[in-house]
C-alpha cells in the first residue's frame, strides 16, 4: 500500500496512532484512523505523549513537522507483496532502481542491495536503523561508493519504515542529501510468533521464495519493568540458469542477436562431460585469412567460413542474468530496563549472515588467444599492464594432429580451441558471504521533575565481506598445467611445452586437479567498522505568547575505518583480469549539533538546526536546516524547509590504496566504427559464412572490456547541497486528504571517477596492436568483395583498421561537475466507512519529475540539458491502492507505474539514438517502440484471513495480468531493471501466534 499520510489538524488520525507506534503499540489496521477521528474534539483536551519523528532531535506531540515525511507500516508492506527492504522502496515514487543482490555480480560491490532516493545514488541517501547509522558494506560500489547494504536490516522486526524525502544533514550528518530511509523496530514484544512465506512463478520451474521468522519476547515495562524479545529471519532465495533464462528474453533481443540460440549448441555437438576434440586454426601468411580445422575424431563438425570446426554443447547451468542463489540469516534482540522511575536502560543487537552464490556455468574452453590478450593492472606491478595470451601449440607437440597442410601455413605452428571438461560444471562460479553486526546500548531518562530528556549510546557496527570468484586464469596454475612455455623466434608466438602435464584427449581426475589449480578460487576480502558515542538533550527553554520553545543540544562521536587486504596472487598480477581493490583507511569524526522548534504565533512554528562534523582533511563543515509550517485554515497546513547537505568522501576516495580492475562497456569510437564498418559490409553478403562472421563482430569493438586503474585522492573535499522543500497538506472533509510537496535538490563539488570515455580524465592510456585476428578480420571482407556470388557491392577501397583496441587507462578520483534535481510528490488518500461491509481505504501517490540535470566538469550551463523524459528518468512514477477490511478478511489492491522515456540518456546522445534511428545505445529497439521505452505497471492482488484470532492466512498474485516487460537495448539484461522478468508470482503467507 501507499505510504501513511500525517494529519496535521486531525492528530487523532495520524499523529495520535503513531504516538502509540512509539509507545509500543503495533499498528496495522488502517481502520484505527477512521475509528479516531470520530473523538477528535473530545481528545483535543487530552495531553499526548511527546514522540520522536525522524528529521528531528525533538520530541513532540505533533509529528507532522515542516519536512514531508511517508509512513509505511507492516500493513503496506504486506499489501505490496514485498518480502525485502529493496522490494518495499521499488514500490515507492521518490526511490528509484537501485541495486539489487542477486543481480550485483562482477560490480565490485557483488551480493548487496541498495537505496536511491531521488535518483542521487546511494551516497546520497542516508539508512537508519532506529534513528542511528549502521556500517557501510564491505565491498564499495563500483570500488567507489559506500553504502549501507539494506538486506542486512532485520526484516522480522520491522515495525514501520519512515521515509524522509528532505535533506538532513543538520541533523544526521553526512549522507542525508536526498533523504533518509528509517527502519523502525518493534520497541517491545510478548509473547510467541512465527511465520512463514512461500512465493513461486510457473514461468520459471526454479524460480522460488521463502522466508520464515520466529519471534517472541517476555516481561512488561509497566509491571515488571523490563522487556526482552528477539527475532530470527530467514530468507532463501533460488537461483535462475541459462537453461530456463535463455529463451525467456523479449523478442526483439533475438532478432539484434540471430545467433544467439544457435551459439547455445542446443541439441548439437557433445553433451557435458563427453569428450570432445576440438579444433585447430592457422592464418595465411600471404593472405592473412583464418583457416579452421575440425580435429580428427570430431562428430559434431560445423561448417564456418574460414573451414571447419568441432562444437560443443553449451551448458546452461549459469545463473549470471537470472540471479543467484541467496541465503540470509539475521537475528534481532532488543531489550529495556526500568533502572528507576527517572531512567531506562535500552540495548539492541542485529546480526546478519548472508550467503550468495552463482554458478558461472560453462566450463572454461582453451582458446589459442590471437585477438587482444586479456589486460589488468595489480597493486605491486604499478603503472605496468599485466597481459596474457592463451598460448599455440608447437610442431612437435604430442596433441597437434592438424593437416599437413594446416602445419605448413604457420612453420608446425597451430592455434587450438579445446573444452576443458574435466572439473565439470559447478567449478566456476562466484559467491559473496557477508557478516555484519551492530549493537547498541545505552540509557535515557529525565532531568528532575523536568520536562527535559536525555539520551546517550555506544554502537559498535561492521561488516565482513568476502567474494570468492572462480573465473580466471592463475598464471602460475596455467603453467603448470600447460607450461614450460617456449617463444618462437621468428614471430614471438607463445609456446605450451610439447608434453605438457594435463593430458589433452581425455577427461580425468589428474586433469581435474590442473584445472583448478589453472582456475582457481581466489578471495577478496573486506572489513569495515564503526564506533559511535552520541549523546543529546531536549527539553523546554522558554515560552512565547504562543508557546513553548523547545530545543536539543548533543554530540557524536565516530570512529571509522575500513580494510581491504587484496588477494596476495591478484596482487602480484598472477590473477588474470583481476588486480582487486586495495584500501587502507581510518578516521575520527566529531559533531556538534542542536535544534529549536518556536511556536511564532498560534499558526505558525519554526524549526532550525545547525550541525558542526569535524573530519579530517578539510575544514568543518556547517549544515544548517530551517523549516516553517504554517495552519492557515483549520483544513490546510503549509510548511517548507531550506537545507544545506553534505557527503564526505569514503574512505575508499580518499584513503590509501586504489582500484586495479576492469573497466565493462568502455567505447572507442575509432574502433568501433572501424569495426562495425567491415561487419556491416559482410553481413550484406548472401553467403551465410559471410553474414555469421558480420554478426559476430558487429558491435564487438563498441563495448570491451579495458583495464583501469582509479588512484584515490586525499586532496579531495566534501560534496555540498542545497536542499528545499515547498508544500501542504489539505483535509477538506474527514474522508480525504490531500499534500503537495515541491522538492529541490542542489548538489555541487561531486566526488566522481573518472569519465574515461573523455581524453581529458585519463592520465596514461596504452593500446594493443592490430592483431592477426583483426588481419584474418580484413581478408575475409577482401574474399567477399572478390566473390560476385556475395551479391554485396562494394566500395573502392575497402574499410580497414587504423589502429587496435584500448588496452588500459589511468585516472583519479576528483571533486567534479553537479547536479540539479527538482519536482512534486502528491499523496492522496480517501477513507470510507461502509458501515456492515467493512471499511475501505484508496490511497494514490506519484513523484513527478520537473528537472533532472547534470554537468560533468564546472563549466557554466547544463551540457547534457534536462534528462527528465529521457532513458532511466521518467517524468511519472506512481502508485495506487485500495484496502478493503470485512470482518476477519483484509483485501489489497495495488498498482504501480512507471512512466515512458526516450531510450538516448540525453539530448547529446540523442543526435545518435532517436526515433529515426529507433536505436538505444546504438543497438536497434522493437520497431513498434522507436519513440522509445513505453510506460509500465503492474498489478498486485492480496487476500488475508483470520480465521481465529492467533492465526492469520494470506495470498498475493504479485504481476496480477501477467505482465512481460519490454526490449530494452540500455540494459544489459535486455529489459529495463524496474520491470522483472518472471510473468506472475503467488505468494502464500501464514503466521500464528501463540
Amino acid at each position: 500500500m501507499l505510504p501513511a499520510r500525517r494529519n496535521p489538524n486531525r492528530c487523532l488520525f495520524t499523529p495520535l496512532s503513531l504516538a502509540v507506534a512509539s509507545a509500543l503499540i503495533a499498528i496495522a489496521a488502517p481502520a484505527l484512523a477512521q475509528d479516531a477521528g470520530k473523538d477528535k474534539d473530545k481528545d483535543k483536551t487530552t495531553e499526548l505523549a511527546r514522540v520522536e519523528v525522524t528529521g528531528s532531535n525533538i520530541r513532540r506531540t505533533d509529528v507532522e513537522t515542516a519536512s514531508p515525511v511517508q509512513v509505511i507500516s507492516r500493513q503496506d508492506i504486506q499489501n505490496m507483496g514485498a518480502r525485502t527492504l529493496l522490494q518495499v522502496l521499488d514500490n515507492l515514487p521518490a526511490a528509484r532502481p537501485a541495486q539489487v543482490d542477486s543481480k550485483s555480480l562482477f560490480t565490485g560491490s557483488d551480493g548487496a542491495s541498495q537505496a536511491n532516493l531521488r535518483g542521487l545514488g546511494p551516497q546520497g541517501t542516508l539508512v537508519l536503523l532506529n534513528g542511528r547509522r549502521l556500517s557501510y558494506y564491505g565491498a564499495p560500489s563500483g570500488f567507489q561508493t559506500q553504502f549501507v547494504n539494506i538486506d542486512a536490516i532485520p526484516a522480522a522486526a520491522i515495525e514501520r519504515m519512515e521515509v524522509l524525502t528532505d535533506g538532513a544533514s543538520a541533523v544526521y550528518g553526512t549522507d542525508a542529501v536526498a533523504g533518509v530511509i528509517n527502519v523502525i523496530t518493534k520497541s517491545s514484544y510478548q509473547g510467541l510468533e512465527v511465520s512463514g512465506t512461500w512465493d513461486t512463478a510457473p514461468r520459471f520451474d526454479s524460480f522460488g521464495e521463502k522466508q520464515a521468522s520466529i519471534t517472541g519476547g517476555f516481561g512488561d515495562m509497566a509491571t515488571d519493568r523490563y522487556n526482552v524479545y528477539a527475532s530470527v529471519n530467514l530468507y532463501e532465495r533460488n537461483g535462475i540458469p541459462d537453461s530456463e533464462w535463455y529463451d525467456k528474453n523479449p523478442a526483439q533481443f533475438y532478432v539484434n542477436n540471430p545467433d544467439y540460440i544457435k551459439n547455445l549448441r542446443l541439441d548439437t555437438g557433445s553433451a557435458p562431460g563427453v569428450f570432445n576434440p576440438g579444433y585447430y586454426f592457422a592464418f595465411d601468411p600471404v593472405t592473412k585469412a583464418r583457416v579452421d580445422e575440425a580435429a580428427p575424431g570430431c562428430k559434431n563438425v560445423l561448417q564456418v567460413s574460414s573451414g571447419t570446426r568441432c562444437i560443443w554443447q553449451t551448458w546452461m547451468n549459469r545463473q549470471i542474468n537470472g540471479g543467484a542463489d541467496s541465503r540470509r540469516v539475521t537475528a534481532y534482540v532488543n531489550g529495556h530496563f526500568q533502572v528507576n522511575d527517572a531512567t531506562e536502560a535500552f540495548a539492541e543487537v542485529t546480526y546478519t549472515d548472508i550467503d550468495l552464490r552463482a554458478n558461472g556455468g560453462t566450463p572454461r574452453a582453451y582458446g589459442t588467444t590471437t585477438g587482444n590478450p586479456q589486460s589488468w593492472f595489480s597493486r605491486n606491478t604499478g603503472n605496468t599492464v599485466n597481459q596474457f595470451l592463451y598460448p599455440f601449440l608447437g610442431p612437435n607437440n604430442e596433441y597437434n594432429h592438424a593437416s599437413p597442410e594446416m602445419k605448413a601455413l604457420m612453420g608446425g605452428v597451430v592455434g587450438l580451441s579445446y573444452l576443458l571438461q574435466d572439473v565439470g560444471g559447478n567449478h566456476f562460479g562466484q559467491r559473496n558471504t557477508d557478516r555484519s553486526y551492530r549493537a547498541v546500548t545505552g540509557l535515557r531518562g529525565s532531568l528532575g521533575d523536568s520536562d527535559w530528556s536525555w539520551e546517550t549510546a555506544f554502537a559498535t557496527a561492521g561488516s565482513h565481506s568476502v567474494t570468492y570468484q572462480t573465473t580466471n586464469v592463475n598464471l602460475k596454475g596455467f603453467e603448470k598445467a600447460f607450461g614450460p612455455y617456449t617463444v618462437d623466434p621468428g614471430t614471438g608466438r607463445v609456446i605450451i611445452s610439447d608434453h605438457p602435464a594435463y593430458r589433452f584427449g581425455e577427461i580425468s581426475e589428474a586433469n581435474a586437479a590442473l584445472i583448478r589449480e589453472a582456475f582457481p578460487t581466489f578471495d577478496i576480502q573486506s572489513w569495515t567498522r564503526l564506533h559511535t558515542l552520541d549523546g543529546k538533550v531536549e527539553g523546554p527553554l522558554f515560552k512565547l505568547p504562543a508557546g513553548e520553545v523547545r530545543a536539543a543540544f548533543g554530540f557524536n562521536a565516530t570512529r571509522e575505518t575500513f580494510y581491504t587486504p587484496g588477494n596476495p596472487d591478484a596482487a602480484n598480477g598472477l590473477i588474470t583480469q583481476q588486480g582487486g581493490s586495495w584500501f587502507d583507511g581510518k578516521r575520527n569524526t566529531y559533531a556538534l549539533f542542536s535544534e529549536a522548534v518556536a511556536p511564532i504565533t498560534d499558526k505558525l512554528e519554526l524549526d532550525a538546526a545547525l550541525r558542526l562534523d569535524k573530519y579530517p582533511g578539510f575544514s568543518a563543515n556547517l549544515a544548517p536546516k530551517i523549516g516553517l509550517k504554517y495552519q492557515a485554515l483549520p483544513q490546510l497546513l503549509l510548511r517548507g524547509t531550506y537545507s544545506e547537505g553534505f557527503r564526505a568522501p569514503s574512505l575508499a576516495e580518499s584513503g590509501s590504496g586504489g582500484v586495479y580492475a576492469q573497466i565493462g562497456g568502455y567505447r572507442d569510437e575509432t574502433r568501433c566504427a572501424e569495426t562495425n564498418a567491415i561487419a556491416g559490409l559482410l553481413r550484406q553478403s548472401s553467403r551465410t559464412v559471410d553474414k555469421d562472421l558480420g554478426n559476430s563482430l558487429w558491435n564487438s569493438d563498441c563495448s570491451r572490456n579495458v583495464a583501469r586503474m582509479t588512484q584515490p585522492n586525499p586532496d579531495l573535499k566534501p560534496e555540498k547541497a542545497k536542499i528545499a522543500t515547498l508544500g501542504f497538506v489539505l483535509e477538506p472533509t474527514d474522508w480525504l486528504s490531500v499534500s503537495a510537496d515541491y522538492w529541490f535538490v542542489y548538489r555541487r563539488n561531486e566526488i566522481v571517477a573518472p569519465d574515461y570515455s573523455k581524453s581529458e580524465e585519463i592520465s596514461a592510456m596504452t593500446r594493443f596492436p592490430i592483431t592477426e585476428t583483426d588481419l584474418a578480420n580484413l581478408a575475409a571482407l577482401a574474399r567477399m568483395c572478390a566473390d560476385p556470388a556475395s551479391g554485396v557491392a562494394c566500395p573502392a577501397t575497402l574499410p580497414g583498421y587504423s589502429t587496435g583496441n584500448v588496452a588500459s587507462v589511468i585516472g583519479q578520483y576528483k571533486n567534479r561537475g553537479r547536479t540539479l534535481v527538482d519536482g512534486l510528490d502528491v499523496d492522496a488518500r480517501g477513507r470510507f466507512d461502509l458501515g456492515g461491509w467493512g471499511r475501505l481505504n484508496i490511497g494514490v501517490a506519484a513523484t513527478i519529475a520537473n528537472r533532472n540535470m547534470y554537468n560533468s566538469d564546472d563549466a557554466d550551463g547544463w551540457y547534457y540539458g534536462n534528462v527528465v523524459g529521457y532513458y532511466d528518468n521518467p517524468r511519472l512514477r506512481a502508485t495506487f491502492n485500495t484496502n478493503w477490511t470485512y470482518g476477519n478478511w483484509d483485501t489489497g489492491f495495488y498498482i504501480n507505474y512507471v512512466g515512458g522515456t526516450k531510450w538516448a540518456y540525453d539530448r547529446v546522445d540523442g543526435e545518435d539514438n532517436n526515433a529515426q534511428t529507433c536505436t538505444g545505445s546504438y543497438v536497434e529497439a522493437s520497431p513498434s517502440q522507436c519513440e522509445g521505452a513505453p510506460s509500465w505497471w503492474t498489478a498486485n492482488l492480496s487476500v488475508n484471513w483470520r480465521p481465529i484470532e492467533k492465526l492469520s492466512v494470506g495470498v498475493t498474485v504479485k504481476n496480477l495480468f501477467n505482465r512481460l516487460p519490454f526490449y530494452d537495448p540500455n540494459d544489459w539484461m535486455n529489459f529495463p531493471g524496474y520491470t522483472n522478468n518472471f510473468g506472475r508470482i503467488y505468494s502464500v503467507t501464514a503466521t500464528y501466534k501463540f
